[in-house]
């Protein structure tokens, strides 16, 4: 896999409370860019793992759904097993798995690739 300054930024509308700020949300929205991903750049060579942990926001999932093919970067570009993910999802699909984890689903006195090794099983 090779990631080279990958990024994904979202469009937010903001709406004004009230009768007016609904109306004028029709017309003439009021909009917000949020960067969620920024230039992110990785390689992971055949039989390493990886594993995305951080606070909440940090773009751990709208990473993963780029590399995955399920949303569409802002820039950048990456290829996973050959495939660049957002044009050949379904060729990728067939290929990959991802997790994605809560807390509670972590066995705490386990490392956490004890812990993916053990629920891969």
């Amino acid at each position: 896999m090779t990631v080279k300054g990958l990024a994904k930024t979202f469009t937010l509308k903001q709406k004004t409370p009230g009768l007016a700020g609904s109306l004028r949300a029709v017309w003439k929205p009021d909009v917000k860019e949020v960067t969620a991903v920024s230039d992110i750049a990785f390689t992971l060579e055949e039989g390493e793992l990886l594993a995305f942990i951080g606070p909440n926001g940090a773009g751990k999932s709208t990473t993963i759904k780029m590399l995955t093919g399920i949303l569409y970067p802002s820039s950048g570009e990456a290829s996973v097993l050959g495939y660049t993910p957002w044009r050949e999802r379904r060729k990728l699909a067939y290929q990959i798995g991802s997790v994605f984890g809560q807390k509670p689903q972590l066995w705490y006195h386990l490392p956490p690739e004890d812990t993916f090794r053990l629920f891969a099983r």
